[in-house]
């Protein structure tokens, strides 16, 4: 596994946030991955209304829907209260402040390089 990558910004500078959210691309695949995780994180908080439920449900076929029907509507209750548009919209924002971020880094770097490429010529005496 590689190393996380040392940041090069002050931590108080957030001038990347000024970066438009148009220059930063959210993939499908980067999508679907924060969704799985708001699934995992979901059920990880409501894991004994689930676990309650999958207890009650063993050994039954027909019979889970009005014997478990108590406990499937809390572990339901619990599963929407985590499972919101809001928390997958949050998610998704730390996914673009993070672009925004590595992005405003490599233009830094990249100004850098140039600047130390290239240094400042004296200008011709007139």
């Amino acid at each position: 596994m590689s190393k996380p990558r040392q940041s090069t910004l002050d931590p108080e500078d957030k001038k990347y946030l000024e970066i438009p959210d148009s220059e930063v691309v959210l993939p499908a695949a980067v999508d679907s991955y924060l969704r799985h995780k708001l699934k995992d994180q979901s059920l990880k908080a409501c894991q004994s209304q689930v676990a309650a439920f999958a207890d009650c449900s063993k050994d039954k076929y027909i019979s889970v829907v009005w014997e478990c029907r108590e406990l499937q509507q809390l572990m339901k209750n619990c599963l929407v209260e985590y499972t919101t548009s809001e928390r997958l919209i949050d998610m998704k924002r730390e996914w673009v402040d993070a672009s925004k971020k590595r992005i405003y880094e490599k233009k830094l770097q990249k100004e850098a390089e140039l600047a130390a490429s290239n240094p400042t010529e004296p200008t011709p005496k007139q």
